[in-house]
């Protein structure tokens, strides 16, 4: 089916459009030869629409100047390219299932899911074939271990290994990894470059990479994407100059940009009250036996900005669930939001979460495709729902309908989102800032950012930093890299199972 001495694409003065008489996807032809000998990242502020290009998408114009010469000409070659973009598939039945053992019938373990993908092969291979197919991808992605597991439970690390896998046991000739280090912790990181450096030539691997991204050593050439379509391809040398124009670019914005703004404009002074918003008194946290937080002491006070620190896997998601009462073991007299103890009775899901903003991963995987960015926002003003308000709701205390559409208008006009648009027509770099404005509508005593800030654009990081920095509440923030989390001046390590957690200032520590 393949042929290992033939160039794997060639684009030769090619136009590219979504259908074949819209608008062109670049407005300059592209013009690039792939070898098989060679390994490629993409990168650049387009890179995406690239890498959908390399996939067999959008009509190449003329029929001729894109072509897969490796695959013989039978073969179509959306066929066996699998682009995997890490947007998560999945959509858990509630959050508490990653914290006990809470399921839902469609809920499946990673075997499961895995051998969903077999049924997708193209190459005609036997049912034994198949078995050592599976056998081999789940030995070489180190997820032996982890096939029992229940998809929910997996760390982002883990489930960016089992989808990497999926997309293997469909017997790809090309995969495509879209951002497959986003959100995962330099150990992870290292474990998976590592995996796909090891997978080519069957199948053959290019990944994409956002421009600060450290480009793997296995990499041999890079090609640089804008909005205009390819600036240069090559070897790593050859393309250094544009690569630091990249970085340059980038650190312009976090540097030289300003605003004449103050998120004081937009969100009223945070209220005066009870110093110490969260107080966590040794606790320990455990799931059938195996430790996950131990003896956790915790304090953090009024205006305070945190950043929690940790490898995927330690407990970070879990000492968050703690916090907003979405884990099981919630209701603790261990924690103190407000100086008064978790208690049954006293407080409710409700009560508490109606003084947090929170943004994550999660919320991202679970959240309605259907409403506009108006509607999403405007669900940060109730608790326990995806749905908008129907009136004034409770949560905004004494405003009025009126006052909260202006807000969430004020809010989408600053950070450039059309109100109109429904979530699943937003890019993704709108939906994770419209996620942002959801979490601090409401103007919350406590802030969580839960990696809120990866797969924006930088001059998006750079807008919501600066709201952050300006706004007067308290911040609890995760994040693998610096430039995406807000300006923190303490930071707490976990470390997972029996090691205590690492708490101090976060200047001169290293992340």
């Amino acid at each position: 089916m393949t042929n290992p001495n033939k160039p794997l694409v060639v684009f030769q003065n090619c136009i590219l459009r979504p259908q074949h008489f819209a608008k062109e996807i670049f407005p300059n032809p592209t013009t690039l030869t792939i070898l098989p000998t060679q390994k490629w990242a993409i990168t650049g502020t387009h890179k995406t629409r690239f890498l959908e290009a390399l996939a067999g998408r959008y009509t190449a114009i003329p029929a001729e100047s894109r072509s897969y010469p490796f695959l013989e000409k039978s073969v179509w070659p959306a066929s066996v390219t699998s682009l995997v973009t890490f947007a998560t598939d999945i959509r858990p039945a509630y959050l508490s299932a990653r914290y006990e053992s809470y399921r839902e019938p469609e809920d499946v373990n990673l075997a499961t899911f895995l051998k969903k993908s077999l049924d997708s092969a193209t190459d005609g291979k036997s049912p034994e074939e198949q078995r050592q197919v599976y056998e081999s991808v789940v030995k070489r992605l180190e997820l032996e271990p982890l096939l029992s597991q229940w998809i929910v439970t997996l760390s982002n690390g883990q489930m960016r290994r089992a989808r990497i896998a999926r997309g293997l046991l469909s017997s790809p000739k090309m995969i495509l990894a879209d951002e497959p280090f986003l959100g995962l912790d330099p150990v992870s990181t290292s474990t998976l470059s590592k995996l796909l450096g090891e997978l080519a030539p069957a199948p053959q691997v290019i990944l994409g990479l956002r421009a600060h991204e450290p480009v793997p050593d296995w990499i041999s050439h890079v090609a640089v994407i804008d909005e205009s379509g390819l600036i240069k391809g090559g070897t790593r040398d050859e393309v250094r100059e544009n690569l630091q124009e990249l970085l340059d670019r980038r650190t312009s914005i976090f540097i030289d940009r300003s605003y004449n703004f103050t998120a004081a404009k937009l969100l009223p002074p945070i209220r005066s009250g009870i110093d110490s918003i969260i107080r966590i008194n040794d606790i320990t946290i455990a799931y059938k036996g195996k430790v996950v937080l131990k003896n956790l002491k915790w304090t953090v006070r009024r205006g305070e900005r945190w950043h929690l620190r940790g490898n995927n896997g330690t407990g970070k998601s879990t000492l968050l669930s703690l916090i907003t009462a979405d884990h099981p073991q919630s209701w603790n007299s261990k924690i103190n939001l407000f100086n008064e103890p978790r208690k049954v009775g006293r407080q409710n899901y409700f009560s508490i979460n109606k003084v947090i903003g929170h943004a994550s991963p999660e919320i991202h995987a679970i959240f309605p495709s259907t409403l506009t960015a108006f509607q999403t926002v405007s669900t940060g003003f109730t608790v326990g729902s995806f749905l908008p308000p129907s009136s004034a709701s409770h949560v905004a205390g004494i405003l009025t309908k009126e006052e909260q559409n202006k807000r969430i208008h004020s809010l989408l006009e600053y950070f450039n989102v059309n109100p109109e648009t429904l979530f699943s027509d937003l890019t993704l770099n709108d939906q994770k800032l419209a996620l942002f404005m959801r979490a601090i509508v409401k103007n919350p005593e406590i802030l969580i950012l839960d990696e809120a800030f990866s797969g924006m654009n930088d001059e998006s990081i750079f807008r919501c930093k600066q709201f952050v920095d300006d706004w007067g509440g308290t911040v609890i923030a995760i994040g693998h890299v610096e430039d995406e989390i807000p300006r923190c001046g303490k930071y707490i390590r976990l470390h997972g199972g029996d090691n205590l957690a690492e708490q101090g200032d976060v200047e001169n520590s290293v992340i």
